[in-house]
C-alpha cells in the first residue's frame, strides 16, 4: 500500500465516532422506507402493464392506417416520371 492510503486511514482512525452510535437506527428508517415506496409501486403494476399495452395498440393501429393512407395515395410526383399525374399531357388525354 502506499504510504498516502496509510494516512488516509490514519486520519480517518483518528477522528470521532460521534456519529456511529444512531447509525444503524438510520439505516433500517430508511430500509422501511425503501421497502413502503417498493410496496406501493408494486400496486400500480396492472395499470402500468395496461397503459403499455395501450400505447403499443395505439400504435400499430396508428401505423396501419397511415400504411394504408401511403398505398392509396399515387406515387410521388416527378417531372421525368413516365406516369405524371398531374402532367398537361395527361390531363389533356383524359386519364
Amino acid at each position: 500500500m502506499s504510504d498516502k492510503l496509510d494516512q488516509l486511514f490514519e486520519a480517518l482512525r483518528q477522528q470521532p465516532d460521534a456519529g456511529l452510535p444512531g447509525l444503524e437506527g438510520q439505516v433500517w428508517a430508511r430500509i422501511d422506507v425503501w421497502r413502503e415506496s417498493r410496496r406501493a409501486s408494486t400496486a400500480l403494476v396492472p395499470l402500468r402493464a395496461a397503459s403499455v399495452v395501450a400505447a403499443l395498440g395505439l400504435g400499430m393501429v396508428g401505423g396501419s392506417l397511415a400504411a394504408n393512407a401511403a398505398a392509396r395515395t399515387p406515387p410521388e410526383i416527378s417531372a421525368f416520371s413516365v406516369d405524371a399525374h398531374l402532367a398537361p399531357s395527361t390531363l389533356l388525354g383524359g386519364r
